[in-house]
């Protein structure tokens, strides 16, 4: 459910270029406080991120605006067959799971809300829409140990936590908690 006075869109590029340099800021706000971990090279490299991604033609992206405002955002892409999400868990994962084909998974890469308009149901919003236009058959995403709230959201959603990953060489911080959604069932 949308709350009053939000409206969500759902695109692709042309609806990250249009707000690209308000996701960039609340991107800023939003990670660079607690209980993220921050780095001073995180603004740079979310923006080539950002940047490399809406080039890619499985990315996907919601937008919450109250008025002009940007209050929110949702966005990922489908992974490719030989991605590395499954690799650096202590324990390896089943094959039946790592195996990935064409289409069976989306990376949710980032979602953010501003504060001021948290726990009224617009990161649900965000995440619903995005997920609805998806062809995938589950979905993945990564959180930093030290986000407990944000692990509870996920978990409220009918995200599953998969394992952590980690520790990892030059990435801040150093692991992470996967949690991974069925979307669609298989054919």
């Amino acid at each position: 459910m949308v709350p009053d006075g939000v409206e969500i869109e759902v695109g692709g590029r042309d609806l990250a270029e249009r707000h690209h340099r308000a996701i960039r800021a609340l991107y800023d706000e939003v990670f660079s406080a607690p209980p993220f971990t921050w780095s001073s090279r995180h603004p740079t490299e979310h923006d080539a991120l950002l940047s490399a991604l809406r080039d890619d033609p499985t990315f996907g992206i919601t937008v919450a605006l109250r008025g002009n405002d940007l209050i929110g955002f949702a966005y990922g892409h489908r992974l490719p067959t030989n991605h590395g999400w499954w690799t650096g868990f202590p324990n390896p994962l089943p094959t039946a799971f790592t195996t990935e084909w064409e289409a069976r998974t989306f990376a949710l890469i980032d979602l953010a809300v501003t504060p001021s308009e948290r726990a009224k149901g617009t990161g649900s919003a965000l995440l619903s829409a995005l997920l609805t236009t998806r062809p995938e058959h589950r979905a993945v995403l990564s959180v930093q140990p030290t986000a407990l709230h944000t692990h509870e959201f996920y978990r409220r959603q009918g995200w599953h936590h998969l394992g952590t990953k980690g520790p990892l060489t030059d990435v801040i911080p150093p692991t992470w908690l996967l949690f991974t959604l069925d979307i669609t069932p298989p054919t």
